[in-house]
């Protein structure tokens, strides 16, 4: 797997888990999560395709 699909995979994930929080999560868990979730999609937006280095 290469490292976009893997960004992808984790952001999917995050994004997921952000949907299922139950009603009363705490904010602050709330804020990291989102957080962990922007940091994930920068590092998707960032992320320089190489097809010389791409492993499939």
């Amino acid at each position: 797997m290469g490292r976009r699909e893997e960004f992808e995979r984790q952001l999917e994930q995050a994004q997921a888990n952000i949907d299922n929080l139950p009603p009363g999560a705490p904010e602050d868990l709330k804020a990291a999560m989102h957080r962990e979730e922007g940091s994930i999609s920068l590092e998707l937006n960032n992320l320089y395709d190489d097809p010389e280095t791409e492993t499939e």
